[in-house]
């Protein structure tokens, strides 16, 4: 059985990132596999090491301070987690969390401006471009952790840099808000695929609705046109 926990699913949900959950969920179903996912929040008592697949979103700056507290106590068991090779998401301001922690080598800082639009990247994950939406006053320095993505349209970690995300084995973080793996069908095929394969599950390849519909649409008029 593949293992999920959404931590801080009730205050770190800003832009809607239980959505991503939902579209794992909808594409674990689709491979008609077993699965059981926990929603956890402050003062809950977690077992880390039990989960293969763990995704925290985004919060208001209220919330972030309260997770960020509270994940104080798991910061050894997170540290393991990712030395483990365990997967492990966060978007927004979740990433954040592991440079406040010190879990990860990289430094996130506050500015006076605000970095706000919609980005395209392009990734090792996946042929694929990466889409999604950003809104934040922080930039990212001093990291010595792998770049998940390269900027071809839009702000890396800060004005000017061509590197956003952060990757250590098997975390991936972003600053992309948001359903990021409703609007990338590809991405979530990478996940899904991932999650089978600890398992020694079989992926069958997904059938593709909407969302990829979605997506080529907004590559058709977005992409397209920023390019030219």
């Amino acid at each position: 059985m593949i293992k999920i926990l959404h931590l801080y699913y009730d205050i770190m949900n800003m832009y809607g990132e239980s959505a991503n959950i939902q579209a794992l969920e909808h594409a674990l179903d689709k491979e008609e596999v077993k699965y059981k996912i926990d929603f956890k929040s402050l003062h809950d008592d977690i077992k880390i090491m039990d989960y293969d697949f763990i995704y925290i979103g985004t919060g208001l700056d209220e919330s972030y301070s309260l997770v960020l507290e509270d994940l104080k106590k798991y910061k050894e068991d997170l540290t393991k987690y990712i030395d483990a090779n365990k997967f492990i998401l966060v978007t927004g301001n979740a990433l954040d969390l592991f440079s406040d922690l010190k879990i990860l080598n990289f430094k996130s800082v506050k500015e006076d401006f605000r970095i706000i639009g919609e980005q395209v990247y392009t990734t090792d994950l996946i042929k694929n471009y990466v889409i999604g939406f950003q809104n934040r006053n922080t930039v990212i320095k001093e990291y010595s952790e792998t770049p998940l993505f390269k900027v071809t349209t839009g702000t890396g970690f800060a004005p000017n840099n061509k590197n956003e995300g952060i990757r250590k084995n098997n975390f991936y973080g972003t600053c992309l808000l948001g359903p990021l793996l409703i609007r990338n069908p590809y991405l979530l095929e990478y996940f899904t695929k991932n999650l089978l394969k600890i398992k020694n599950l079989k992926y069958k390849a997904m059938t593709h609705d909407t969302a990829y519909q979605a997506y080529e649409a907004y590559l058709k008029n977005f992409v397209n046109k920023e390019t030219e």
